[in-house]
């Protein structure tokens, strides 16, 4: 599909009730169609099936991820540790960065790789991951993450993936009013947030 300079093999879209939202990866924005361009959008797809939301070849829908059933009770509790919760902030920084500087995606597609590279044996959440949790829960009182959920979510996944420990970054969206939130999962358990926050939002990408 060819409209107004969209490169659609880099879009992501889900399903809210009956309206359609877009997240255009390599422009990093979201967008919606026209009624009448939405009703010839969806006609594509009943042709293909019955989908609730598509994510691009570049960036997959991992084949693992669940929808989320529970928190980490380690966001409250834990030991406080300062070298843990320094990291939490220098990661996160780093991040942030990245998204200033570089395209969305490819730093997406850079926590693909680095998580690739660390699951050839994937370990659990063990005391090692959840006191990773924690730190980066503390760290929210020296640096605030609502408005940073983006930033602050691919720095745990990435903390997470150092020690083996697989996780989703997951880009949640909501309408209307319309919102966009994101968050981390270990399988079904939200890492960085409450359930109730993230079932608010209807995923739309999963990384």
């Amino acid at each position: 599909m060819v409209m107004a300079g969209i490169d659609w093999s880099q879009v992501a879209w889900c399903r809210i009730e009956d309206r359609l939202v877009f997240l255009d990866i390599a422009r990093d924005r979201y967008f919606r169609l026209s009624e009448p361009r939405e009703h010839e959008f969806l006609a594509g797809i009943e042709q293909r099936g019955p989908a609730a939301r598509h994510q691009p070849a570049s960036l997959p829908n991992p084949a693992d991820w669940r929808m989320p059933r529970e928190a980490c009770p380690a966001r409250l509790d834990g030991d406080f540790r300062l070298a843990e919760i320094a990291r939490a902030l220098w990661l996160q920084r780093r991040v942030e960065a990245q998204l200033a500087s570089r395209p969305f995606g490819d730093v997406l597609r850079d926590l693909c790789s680095l998580v690739a590279r660390r699951m050839s044996q994937p370990a659990p959440l063990d005391d090692s991951g959840r006191a990773v949790v924690s730190a980066f829960e503390r760290a929210r009182l020296l640096r605030s993450s609502a408005t940073r959920c983006l930033s602050h979510s691919i720095a745990l996944a990435s903390a997470l993936a150092a020690r083996g420990i697989a996780s989703h970054v997951v880009v949640g969206v909501r309408s209307p009013p319309f919102g966009a939130h994101c968050w981390t999962q270990h399988r079904d358990m939200v890492l960085n947030d409450s359930l109730e926050s993230v079932l608010r939002y209807r995923p739309i990408l999963v990384v």
